[in-house]
């Protein structure tokens, strides 16, 4: 059997355009005499459609087009496989449906329906009693599985019939890893029902949630075949009776990492309209990294950057703005904050008289930042991108409508100590995908330096927080892992400090409850895999 694999990159809510794409790639698909014709999980809809799908008139227009879709196949026996979200007596199920010569000649619906993590299907679908799942084909067993119809697949029941050909639909959401976890349950199930598998998975973004591609064809005995491209679209014509295995092209963390945030922040663009992006340029490592993305994806002429000094910034900070603008070709301007700083705190000086000064003035500083960053993007129509890190957002160590004004924030998944390995895999590679094809791009006194806010004189991140080394590990075991006390102790950390950042982590809840919206790139992001109550007394 031959089967067209299109890994294309869809948008959430355009039927049209989607409809175009799987249009011309049926076609292709057509020319070249393909069994089959498929792409990936709700591939019409664009994936993930979230309350889209409580709209009547949506489902509506998806199934107008799937009318269409019909019709495409009508002069030719390549089957289209098309999975949408089907209403079945008053019931919503995510739906396969095989069309051939403009008839639909078996359906199948989603069985699992995650809920977890991104996943919150059960808000929207009803499960398929799935008993037998098999279409006969050419006197052959072809299975269908939707994404975590994969992952909750039964590998301790023995089958009836032999299965000699597995399709998974999937949207998988990318995180540092996955790939691996994809290959292993895939590799399960060839083995379980002895048969070859090909694992679909979308590629592109939609909001904070980032797909990396990467379909593979894998044989029963789970080595893999051929396999599509990361981070971008593909085609691949399958020949199942291909014995030979291709070399997959290995991506290391890093690379994974920073293609991920590239086609995260391009797909947000583009999907949203905008075409210029707005950059505070500190002279520190966040912004330094965020500026280096962006001019990857955007190209240097659509950044603008500015430099806002106050009294406390230093020469060193200035000198490291303008060297990171220089290699990025990106411009920079100057606004000092200075006249502003004293001004708001001039008019507040008799109600603050006699008072110690304390965080109020500090965060003075970030808010007037904030105000004037929000004035240029408004004026220019550009996108500010915020450049908070998660280390920072978990413990509150950033000010609400000031450093965290911004549309989208780049940086959210990424703990501080991963943002200055990503800086130095940076300064070491290039690819024909940066927009800047050049190495060394990020001067090496912001990665040497200790990080400072400069919101007082002599200030170091370290003063009110353990060294980031120290606070990402702990992090890492609190958060994303969700261990307790005893068990984070046993790895060697003290439990005053334990204690001391999961009060801080809890008090700021509510700052990020206001934050931007960032990609995930990790199991457990601030957004849609943590979702913790702003009021809460838990004592750790």
């Amino acid at each position: 059997m031959k089967i067209f694999v299109s890994q294309k990159n869809f948008t959430v809510g355009d039927v049209e355009k989607n409809f175009e794409i799987l249009k011309k790639s049926f076609s292709k698909s057509v020319s070249m005499n393909s069994d089959f014709f498929v792409s990936t999980e709700l591939s019409l809809a664009g994936y993930p459609p979230q309350d889209l799908l409580f709209r009547k008139d949506f489902i509506s227009k998806i199934n107008s087009f799937k009318k269409k879709i019909i019709n495409l196949t009508k002069k030719t026996s390549t089957i289209f496989v098309l999975n949408i979200p089907e209403i079945e007596k008053k019931k919503l199920f995510n739906t396969v449906f095989l069309i051939k010569s403009g008839n639909v000649i078996f359906k199948i619906s989603k069985s699992s329906l995650p809920n977890y993590g991104v996943f919150d299907e059960k808000r929207y679908f009803y499960s398929g009693k799935n008993n037998g799942n098999l279409f006969k084909y050419k006197n052959k067993n072809l299975k269908f599985f939707i994404c975590e119809d994969l992952w909750a697949s039964d590998l301790t029941k023995k089958e009836k019939k032999k299965t000699d050909l597995i399709f998974v639909l999937n949207a998988s959401p990318f995180e540092i890893n996955k790939f691996k976890k994809r290959i292993n349950i895939s590799k399960k199930n060839a083995i379980h029902f002895n048969s070859p598998l090909i694992y679909l998975n979308l590629v592109g973004a939609q909001d904070d949630i980032v797909f990396d591609g990467g379909s593979f064809f894998m044989n029963q005995s789970g080595e893999i075949i051929d396999c599509a491209s990361f981070f971008e679209e593909d085609e691949m014509l399958i020949d199942t009776k291909k014995k030979k295995k291709k070399k997959i092209i290995s991506l290391d963390k890093n690379e994974h990492l920073y293609n991920a945030l590239m086609i995260s922040l391009n797909d947000y663009f583009k999907k949203n309209n905008f075409s210029t992006a707005l950059i505070g340029i500190s002279g520190g490592i966040d912004s330094a990294l965020t500026a280096s993305i962006a001019a990857d994806v955007l190209g240097s002429s659509n950044i603008k950057s500015f430099f806002l000094p106050s009294i406390y910034t230093s020469k060193e900070s200035r000198t490291d703005a303008k060297d990171l603008c220089e290699n990025l070709n990106i411009s920079l301007e100057e606004i000092s904050i200075e006249s502003s700083r004293k001004l708001i705190l001039g008019e507040l000086s008799f109600l603050f008289k006699n008072l110690k000064k304390d965080i109020t003035e500090e965060n003075v500083q970030s808010r007037i930042r904030g105000l004037l960053l929000m004035a240029l993007s408004n004026k220019f129509n550009s996108l500010l991108l915020t450049t908070g890190n998660k280390s920072e957002l978990l413990v509150g160590y950033s000010t609400l409508y000031g450093d965290m004004c911004g549309g989208f924030s780049l940086l959210k998944d990424l703990y501080k100590t991963e943002i200055n390995e990503l800086c130095k895999w940076r300064n070491k590679n290039t690819s024909n995908r940066f927009k800047i094809n050049k190495k060394d791009i990020i001067p090496s006194n912001i990665l040497l330096k200790e990080p400072t806010a400069e919101l007082k004189f002599n200030q170091k991140d370290s003063d009110t927080l353990p060294s980031y080394d120290i606070l990402d590990k702990i992090l890492y075991l609190l958060i994303d892992k969700n261990k307790d006390l005893k068990t984070i102790v046993k790895k060697g950390f003290k439990e005053k400090i334990v204690r001391k950042i999961w009060e801080m982590v809890k008090n700021s809840e509510f700052k990020r409850f206001q934050s931007a919206l960032g990609p995930k790139v990790s199991e457990m992001s601030l957004d849609r895999d943590r979702r913790f109550p702003i009021t809460n007394k838990f004592i750790l």
